[in-house]
C-alpha cells in the first residue's frame, strides 16, 4: 500500500485491494491483468474517495474494466458468482469507472478471444474454430461488428461455423457460455450470415455448388461424386443451373443418405438461404432417377 494510501481510509483501500485479488483468482485472471485492475482502482480512488459501502462493486467493477481493456474474456455473470455483487451495480459502476478515467472500452472488444474460449469449451475441431474466427474477421472488415457484444458477437460466429459443418451446437448451450439471450444469437447470426453470402455467394451451376458446399461441410469424396452424378442425370430434364444451390444442396442431401451419412437440413439450406420446401422438392425429383 502507498504513502498516499495511508491517509485515504487505509482499511477501505485495502479490503478493494484485497477482493480484487480475491476475485482475480477466483476467476483465473492473469496477475498483469491483477495489477492493471489495481492501478484501475487506485486512479478512480483519486477521483472519488473509497467508501465502506460499496468498496465490493467497485473492486469488481475496476477487474471487469481491466479484463476488458486486457482482453481476457470473463462474463459479467461470471463476475456475479465470483463477486457476490449486483449484476446492474457492477455495470453501472464500471461505467462510471471508465468515464471517470477516460477509458472507452469499445476498442479493446475483441470476439476472437470469446470464439478461442467458446471452441474450447466446446471441444471443437480446430477447422470449425477457424472458420468460426474468420466469420468475426469478416464481419469486422464489413463494419457491421462495431456497438455489438464481443461475447454474443462470438457466440453466433461460433453457431455460425458449427452449421456450415454440421455439428450439432445448440444455441441454448451457447447462450449459456456467452452470458446473452437467445434474442441476441439468433441476430447476430442472421447479420453475420447476410455477410457471409454477400462475400461468398454460391456458384452459378448447380455442379460447381457442390464443391462450394464442400469448403466447411464435410461430406466426403464419394458422397460429392454421387452427388455430381445425380445432377448430371437430372440436368437432361430439369433445369438445374437455374436454383444451383437449392439442387446442390438436395444433390448432397440423397447422396450422403445413400452413402449412409446423411447431412443436416440446417447445414444445407443455410449457407445459400435455400428454403426446406426448396431441397426437399428437389430431393425427390432426384431420388426417382
Amino acid at each position: 500500500m502507498t504513502t498516499e494510501e495511508t491517509s485515504v481510509e487505509p482499511q477501505v483501500v485495502g479490503d478493494a485491494l484485497d477482493q480484487i485479488q480475491s476475485a482475480a483468482t477466483a476467476l483465473g485472471v492473469p496477475a498483469e491483468t491483477t495489477e492493471t485492475a489495481i492501478a484501475v482502482f487506485r486512479r478512480h480512488r483519486d477521483q472519488r474517495a473509497a467508501h465502506a459501502h460499496n468498496v465490493a462493486t467497485t473492486a469488481a467493477a475496476c477487474l471487469y474494466v481491466a479484463c476488458k481493456v486486457e482482453r481476457v474474456p470473463r462474463t459479467v455473470d461470471e463476475f456475479v458468482d465470483a463477486t457476490g455483487v449486483d449484476r446492474t451495480q457492477l455495470l453501472r459502476r464500471a461505467k462510471a469507472v471508465t468515464s471517470e478515467l477516460g477509458i472507452d472500452l469499445s476498442g479493446f472488444a475483441d470476439a476472437s478471444q470469446y470464439v478461442d474460449r467458446y471452441a474450447d469449451e466446446l471441444s471443437l475441431p480446430e477447422d470449425v474454430a477457424d472458420r468460426a474466427r474468420e466469420i468475426v474477421d469478416h464481419c469486422e472488415d464489413a463494419g457491421i461488428a462495431g456497438g455489438k457484444s464481443p461475447s454474443g458477437w462470438a457466440a453466433a460466429a461460433i453457431y455460425n461455423a458449427s452449421v456450415e459443418a454440421d455439428m450439432n451446437v445448440r444455441q441454448d448451450t451457447l447462450t449459456e457460455l456467452a452470458d446473452v439471450t437467445h434474442v441476441t444469437i439468433r441476430n447476430r447470426y442472421k447479420e453475420q450470415r447476410e455477410v457471409l453470402r454477400e462475400r461468398n455467394p454460391p456458384p452459378a451451376t448447380a455442379v460447381a455448388a457442390i464443391d462450394w458446399y464442400r469448403e466447411y461441410l464435410p461430406a466426403s469424396d464419394y458422397v460429392a461424386s454421387t452427388a455430381r452424378d445425380l445432377l448430371e442425370s437430372a440436368a437432361d430434364v430439369r433445369s438445374v443451373d437455374d436454383e444451383p444451390a437449392a439442387w446442390a444442396a438436395a444433390a448432397l442431401r440423397v447422396a450422403g443418405e445413400r452413402a449412409g451419412a446423411p447431412i443436416g437440413m440446417k447445414a444445407l439450406k443455410t449457407p445459400a438461404g435455400c428454403a426446406s420446401t426448396d431441397i426437399h422438392d428437389r430431393a425427390s425429383d432426384l431420388e426417382s432417377l
